[in-house]
């Protein structure tokens, strides 16, 4: 499959991308910026998926699959069948909640921008927003981002995702 991840740097889902066997872009947490790699890496080359990941405080051992990107009172949802993907978390053993709210800040931009991005280009990519805890809210990091990574190999296998 062909996977681009993206994580913010300095943050839980840094370490989670960088565990990833696939193509992994690491953020500058520069709301700009990163629209600017994100959209230059989807220019350089066609990707299948999408997943971008955040951290979100306040959680523990669960992922928030994030179905919406909001700019002022636009918004624009994912093309990604996300039910498959919490199935399959699910069947990883992590606890999943759907969200149509990611977030206010660099989250929220960088989902904006690229399905922006992908709908205007008419692209078949599929992109989705996933938030992780903060590394000190996973009981046990390595194992909960294996079983993550797992579920996405398993879900990008899927027809129809």
């Amino acid at each position: 499959m062909n996977i681009l991840m993206t994580g913010f740097r300095g943050t839980s889902s840094e370490l989670l991308v960088k565990r990833a066997d696939c193509k992994s872009l690491i953020l500058l947490n520069d709301k700009v910026l990163d629209a600017e790699l994100l959209l230059s890496e989807l220019e350089r080359q066609s990707y299948e998926y999408v997943f971008s990941f955040g951290q979100k405080p306040n959680i523990r051992d669960k992922v928030y699959l994030e179905t919406t990107a909001r700019s002022g009172d636009k918004h624009l949802h994912t093309g990604f069948a996300y039910g498959k993907l919490q199935d399959i978390f699910m069947a990883e053993k992590i606890a999943v909640r759907i969200s149509d709210h990611a977030g206010t800040s660099f989250c929220n931009a960088l989902y904006w921008n690229g399905l922006e991005y992908i709908r205007n280009r008419e692209l078949w990519t599929k992109m989705l927003f996933v938030h992780i805890p903060f590394n000190r809210n996973i009981t046990v990091p390595e194992d909960f981002f294996d079983r993550i990574l797992q579920g996405i190999s398993d879900a990008a296998g899927q027809e129809g995702i």
